[in-house]
């Protein structure tokens, strides 16, 4: 008898690569996108397909489907103010996201770069 086991296992996945991620699965589900609530299982298996998670390579089947579930019961979709998320509209969010966190990235580059000047103290009379 053979008795599939699932281990809770924790991923770590740098945040820089959320986004291609996203954007493969949504690629890979195709018209399906558009209906299908994003998960944590469809950015995980997508990064155990790209060879993110080495670790995880024998999870990966011979029809290159990836065998993992990622919540205990079914797999919760994401959501932004309670509201669930298509891969589409999460790819859209995390672009939203990071285009801000650029913005800010630059600006705050562009205030440290500033040239460094002299303030004169006014002495006590």
């Amino acid at each position: 008898m053979q008795i599939k086991m699932y281990v809770p296992t924790t991923a770590e996945i740098p945040s820089e690569y959320l986004a291609p991620l996203a954007q493969r699965a949504r690629d890979s589900l195709g018209d399906a996108a558009n209906t299908t609530p994003a998960t944590r299982g469809h950015l995980i298996r997508q990064a155990i397909r790209d060879g993110l998670l080495r670790g995880m390579d024998t999870l990966i089947g011979d029809d290159g489907t990836v065998d993992v579930v990622c919540d205990p019961h079914h797999e919760i979709p994401l959501e932004v103010e309670n509201v669930p998320l298509t891969l589409g509209e999460l790819l859209n969010a995390m672009s939203n996201k990071r285009s801000l966190h650029t913005a800010t990235a630059e600006f705050q580059q562009a205030d440290l770069s500033a040239a460094p000047r002299s303030i004169p103290i006014r002495k006590a009379a």
